[in-house]
């Protein structure tokens, strides 16, 4: 996918799976960060803890997901 002009989000790629039960949740993500051919790092977590029963795991522009999982854990203070 090419890039136009200015663009300054990058699409960090990622895998973010989950399944639930009636008393089970198991989540799952890959920890590389990435933009095209160029890996960034290898031990990044998608998964992030919001409260005690509340998790995002999140994939895609990691700027803007930092952002809302900052502003999610803030409002769960």
């Amino acid at each position: 996918m090419a890039l136009r002009g200015n663009w300054m989000y990058e699409n960090n790629g990622g895998t973010c799976v989950a399944i639930a039960g009636a008393d089970y949740c198991v989540i799952a993500a890959d920890t590389r960060l990435s933009v095209g051919y160029s890996i960034y790092t290898r031990d990044y977590s998608k998964i992030c803890k919001l409260a005690d029963k509340c998790v995002m795991a999140s994939s895609g522009f990691q700027g803007d997901l930092k952002a809302l999982q900052k502003n999610l854990a803030a409002k769960h203070l």
